[in-house]
């Protein structure tokens, strides 16, 4: 699996032509196996300080790869551990005594002939994961003793090393992070689905099981009759198709990207990295906590590897920590959307479509709540564009006296979410209306009206609820 979504994704995109010819004509041919090769033992979400270094040497032509020491061993590495005969691997590049950064190389780790290592590679599984997890995947590990490999190894279609040492940059010094991108969009289809599964046993599991309150027939009620029990899975099946459909429309939209930097067209990739960030986030701890409140949900039967939704969790759950750690990743968007909100204080055009939300601002759109209104479509994502800008000028005036960077991560974290639900509603609705245009799927669009009405209602009680606590939290510790 990560030969086709991580080593065949990354070549395809950051190798020229003829590297992509040569390479994935072998892989595909099987010949070799490969993997992506990011994160070491000391360094994980933070890519920039990377230990593993790329030496360029002129004389022979070669990059000699090497792990400084014990920490900079690449960790966790997924189909390392058994199975691959050669990595795309995260390198400080050095060339001519100045370090440029994080760059990719093809390094063989093993022979694809008997699967040894090769001379200089240290490689092994680091063994079993937690809750039984990725048992059926070989993580690994790998260290390098000054392995030599060609010239042609780096990955060039961007950033080049000519024979002679000397680099060129890439137009956009953050092209060689799009493909990277693919593992964030991977997360967001991936919660979908393993919720949509958990969600649909859990459903069928307590339509089928019966439990006190015996009625005349002499049969006791069905389990999902209990309102407990419809308040906890209902939101969850709904939850799981706006994370599906929203899946979809980010691997287009990342499709697309992928199109524009094979011209050198950077124009979508700050959207892409922006709205991939706060939906792995999101997808990431929305279907965990899902997954675990469906195995609940069936009480004693659901802990047993039978119910098929323990499995999903363990095997999910660390996408809260890979491909970025969430309370880490969620700078990134508190970030990008402060620079979005200067942008809107000094007149100028936002960067990101989807920081349009933040006009509300300026206009200030008053708002009747009830239950009817609450199913208007217009007034559902002004609420929440409303909610999502006024916590980025939160995050501004706290910036604006004095708070360091470092203090501010729970109101990120707060905006991070509000900007997914945001895009997830919008999701929803913009689904309906297309779906309205066409004979094939009319007849869809109220069920997708009414999904969108249970997420709405269903994050604004999850916010509701979250914000009563944290309020509790702050009482107390002034009272303390």
């Amino acid at each position: 699996m990560n030969q086709f979504l991580a080593f065949w994704t990354v070549i395809e995109a950051q190798g020229t032509d003829e590297q992509a010819a040569k390479w994935l004509g072998a892989a595909k041919r099987h010949a070799i196996t490969g993997c992506y090769a990011q994160t070491e033992l000391s360094h994980g979400s933070n890519v920039v300080a990377l230990q593993t270094t790329a030496t360029y040497d002129e004389r022979t032509e070669e990059f000699v790869i090497n792990s400084p020491d014990i920490t900079a061993a690449k960790w966790w590495i997924g189909g390392l551990g058994v199975a691959s005969t050669h990595a795309v691997l995260q390198a400080q590049l050095i060339s001519k005594g100045k370090n440029y950064g994080p760059h990719i190389f093809i390094v063989p780790i093993r022979s694809p002939i008997d699967f040894k290592p090769v001379e200089g590679v240290t490689v092994g599984d680091i063994g079993p994961k937690a809750y039984g997890g990725f048992a059926t995947t070989d993580n690994g590990y790998a260290m390098f003793d000054h392995v030599r490999i060609p010239r042609d190894n780096m990955l060039m279609r961007f950033a080049k090393v000519s024979k002679d040492g000397e680099y060129s940059p890439p137009v956009h010094s953050k092209l060689s992070y799009g493909s990277m991108v693919k593992l964030r969009v991977g997360i967001l289809s991936d919660a979908g689905w393993r919720l949509a599964k958990a969600s649909t046993i859990a459903v069928r599991y307590c339509t089928a099981r019966r439990q006190f309150n015996t009625d005349q027939s002499g049969l006791e009620s069905q389990v999902i009759n209990y309102s407990s029990v419809r308040h906890r899975l209902f939101p969850l099946v709904a939850t799981s198709y706006a994370l599906i459909l929203s899946g979809i429309g980010l691997s287009e939209q990342f499709d697309l990207m992928t199109r524009q930097l094979a011209q050198q067209n950077a124009t979508l990739l700050p959207e892409m990295h922006v709205n991939s960030c706060a939906f792995k986030i999101w997808g990431a701890r929305r279907s965990s906590e899902g997954l675990e409140e469906c195995r609940k949900a069936m009480g004693g039967h659901g802990y047993s590897i039978f119910s098929g939704v323990a499995e999903h969790f363990a095997n999910f759950v660390p996408a809260n920590t890979y491909e970025g750690d969430n309370f880490m990743l969620c700078q990134q968007v508190g970030r990008a959307m402060l620079k979005q909100l200067d942008n809107l204080l000094k007149g100028k055009p936002y960067n990101l479509k989807t920081a349009h939300y933040l006009d509300t601002l300026k206009t200030s759109p008053a708002l009747t709540l009830d239950a009817a209104s609450l199913h208007n479509p217009e007034v559902q994502l002004t609420l929440f564009a409303k909610r999502a800008a006024n916590l980025v000028a939160n995050l501004g005036r706290q910036v604006q006296a004095g708070r360091v960077w470092t203090d501010v991560n729970m109101e990120c974290w707060d905006i991070c979410f509000a900007h997914a639900e945001y895009l997830l509603l919008k999701q929803l609705i913009d689904t309906a209306q297309e779906f309205g245009k066409s004979a094939q799927h009319k007849a869809l669009v109220p069920v997708i009206q009414k999904v969108t009405n249970v997420v709405c209602v269903f994050f604004i009680l999850v916010v509701i609820f979250f914000q009563s606590w944290q309020y509790k939290i702050y009482t107390e510790k002034e009272e303390v």
